[in-house]
């Protein structure tokens, strides 16, 4: 388990990325930091050039944050069925009240072939 800690800024808040109109902690600004860990996480669980997308997440915010609080991400380590890594977390405040939890996806993929198939606009 490991854990990852944020500070919510006035750029984090739902008024500010548009999901709400409060100055709280934006849930898809925590999605964000969650699937950053993920990603932090999974790393150690691939080789060479292979690297990992993000492709599900399923996520309950369950008290809000506001600007100034820490919230502190904790992120198991990956569980894998071959090609896909999956992570749980869960998001306390400093005082270790639960914000919220949820389940990553992410598959794991050789980085140059993925760069291929994405469809470039020009």
């Amino acid at each position: 388990m490991r854990t990852f800690s944020h500070t919510v800024a006035s750029d984090d808040t739902a008024a500010r990325v548009g999901s709400g109109d409060l100055e709280v902690l934006a849930t898809p600004r925590l999605i964000a930091w969650c699937e950053a860990a993920a990603f932090e996480v999974c790393r150690g669980s691939v080789e060479g050039d292979r690297t990992t997308v993000g492709t599900f997440v399923k996520f309950e915010h369950v008290k809000g944050s506001p600007v100034g609080a820490e919230v502190l991400i904790q992120c198991a380590e990956p569980i894998s069925d071959g090609r896909r890594l999956v992570c749980f977390v869960s998001v306390t405040d400093a005082e270790g009240e639960d914000l919220g939890h949820g389940e990553l996806h992410r598959a794991v993929v050789d980085a140059e072939r993925f760069l291929s198939k994405c469809q470039r606009i020009a």
